[in-house]
């Protein structure tokens, strides 16, 4: 387990990964703020039946990470994900048969939000309780981004993943395209 026992007072990062090629299995990430910061630009991170808990941005950072059957867990309201992937990056946050949930009231966490221009994050085959947002994203405050960042979904199922309410500038991937995420390796 890593914690930041600080407590919901604002930023409090528990765990900053820079290495290429990371690994985690079975881990615990827990905080509120800024939980798990994925740093740096040409780091490659996988996690592997990860429990990761936290409030607003709590899955953050510039990596490319594989979160492979994790649980998602958010507390009180906010965002999932805040990413910053580079432009030339092809992924970003890849979430794959892992489960978003949490104590929060429903609707009041959105999948994420672009901490910088090109932000990227595909969810397929996972579980979105009901305390997703109907709209799933948010654009940080910015309407240029809606043109720069790749939010996308596939095969998910729960309360949280009905995409018709989603915002008009996410997407949806295909089954082919979700097949090759199977291939991603890290």
């Amino acid at each position: 387990t890593f914690a930041n026992a600080a407590g919901p007072v604002g930023q409090a990062v528990a765990v900053r990964i820079t290495a290429d090629k990371a690994r985690f299995f079975h881990c615990r990430f827990l905080g509120f703020q800024d939980t798990l910061y994925t740093h740096g630009n040409e780091s490659r991170q996988y996690y592997f039946d990860c429990y990761i808990e936290g409030t607003v941005d709590f899955i953050f950072g510039s990596s490319t990470a594989l979160f492979d059957s994790c649980v998602i867990y958010g507390k009180k309201g906010g965002y999932f994900t805040a990413a910053s992937t580079p432009q030339q990056k092809t992924f970003g946050y890849v979430f794959r048969n892992c489960k978003f949930t949490g104590n929060a009231a429903d609707g009041s966490f959105y999948l994420g939000r672009p901490w910088r221009p090109y932000a990227k994050v595909l969810i397929v085959n996972s579980y979105l309780s009901a305390i997703v947002n109907k709209k799933g994203w948010d654009n940080w405050g910015n309407a240029a981004n809606e043109s720069t960042t790749t939010f996308a979904e596939f095969g998910n199922t729960g309360e949280g993943a009905a995409t018709t309410e989603r915002v008009s500038w996410s997407k949806s991937i295909t089954a082919d395209e979700a097949k090759q995420l199977n291939t991603i390796t890290i």
